[in-house]
């Protein structure tokens, strides 16, 4: 998984820059923006890490993770450090 993560973080690293600073969206739309990194992260392995820290925060260097829910949907914040 630590692959994995890697690129999470490069997408999530992107993301930030991209919007702002802040990103917002669900495990689908973090899976399709990581596609332009690489094409071996999947939808399930997303939800995996949002299961694991469902109603937590989870902070890097770079950036810190907040893992929610809005309604049904897995959701994922992003917010550069």
């Amino acid at each position: 998984m630590t692959n994995k993560f890697n690129i999470v973080l490069r997408t999530a690293t992107e993301l930030t820059q991209d919007y702002g600073g802040e990103w917002i969206g669900d495990c689908g739309e973090l899976t399709q923006a990581s596609s332009s990194i690489s094409q071996n992260l999947t939808s399930g392995e997303v939800e995996r890490l949002w299961d694991t820290f469902a109603s937590q925060d989870l902070i890097t260097e770079s950036v810190i993770f907040t893992f929610y829910r809005q309604g049904r949907d897995k959701m994922i914040r992003i917010k550069k450090v």
